[in-house]
């Protein structure tokens, strides 16, 4: 009996689904091996898809989050809400990643970018 191959590319596509389907990436306590279990795979497969786009576990899981607090203040709902308030919503431990991640896809921290958001509106 032959065993199936590895996909990494795959793997990598049902776990950025599954992130945004189910919005994995809210639960703050996410790790490893509870992605593993919903992509139907192993924590080993899982490392491997990511390294494969040169991204860690931590990082994966930290994009789909920034890109949610980004949202969440283009959207405006929150207008009041604290940089603490909206890194909680989003999944993020604290506001200091959550700042880290935000700098790292948009260029700026989360206060400068909501600011030239809501002079947008």
């Amino acid at each position: 009996m032959r065993r199936k191959r590895f996909d990494a590319n795959g793997t990598y596509d049902k776990m950025v689904r599954l992130m945004l389907e189910r919005q994995l990436y809210l639960r703050r306590d996410l790790a490893r091996d509870d992605l593993a279990r919903e992509v139907l795979t192993n924590r080993t497969y899982i490392t491997r898809a990511l390294k494969g786009r040169g991204l860690s576990f931590p990082q994966f899981v930290n994009s789909f989050r920034a890109a949610h607090a980004i949202s969440l203040m283009a959207e405006g709902r929150y207008p009041d809400a604290s940089p603490e308030e909206i890194a909680v919503m989003s999944g993020f431990s604290s506001a200091d990643t959550m700042n880290r991640y935000i700098k790292k896809s948009a260029g700026l921290t989360a206060c400068a970018l909501r600011e030239r958001m809501a002079g947008d509106r």
